[in-house]
């Protein structure tokens, strides 16, 4: 009569993963206000991200979610300061963009938040080489976790997490990005 959508199936395979890990699953709104979307994430009024031709806005303080920070932003709200959070926050997004074969006005997300005393970026990098392992393969030739710090206007002091594979090619190796 049917079965699971592939896309709900990875979605799946990655919290069950997270949940092995320790994380749990929080959700929030789509539909969101102004404050969650952008001030609570230090984005100011005058913020690219927050032009009108790039998001979904239904009036001038509530709008479609541009990403899953927000649940970031009300979770930590909730906590109060007080710690631990262990969580990721997997779900839909709304952008403008023009719908092709690589682009679509809707995606899903996934953003992790781990706050706790002791956390280190050593952490964030043993977390992120699991997940590429388990979806990735394990095997000798599956791909090595990199890392690149990166400078964005929405995030600071971030990393971007790609994979290397080895290939052969005509007796040559040569790396290549996935």
């Amino acid at each position: 009569m049917g079965g699971r959508h592939p896309l709900a199936g990875v979605i799946r395979e990655i919290e069950d993963l997270f949940i092995g890990l320790g994380f749990s699953i929080a959700e929030g709104p789509e539909v969101e206000q102004d404050y969650y979307n952008f001030e609570a994430l230090n984005l100011p009024k005058d913020h690219p991200a927050r032009d009108m031709q790039d998001s979904f806005y239904i009036t001038d303080d509530i709008l479609l979610r541009t990403h899953t920070s927000p649940v970031q932003a009300r979770t930590l709200e909730k906590h109060k300061g007080k710690g631990p959070v262990k969580i990721i926050c997997p779900g839909k997004v709304y952008r403008r963009d023009t719908d092709d074969a690589t682009h679509s006005h809707q995606f899903m997300q996934i953003e992790g938040l781990y706050v706790d005393k002791n956390v280190r970026l050593s952490d964030l990098k043993g977390v992120l080489t699991v997940f590429a392992k388990h979806m990735f393969g394990q095997d000798r030739d599956s791909p090595q976790a990199k890392f690149l710090s990166v400078y964005r206007t929405f995030s600071r002091n971030g990393y971007f997490m790609f994979s290397l594979r080895r290939r052969r090619l005509f007796g040559m190796q040569r790396d290549r990005l996935d």
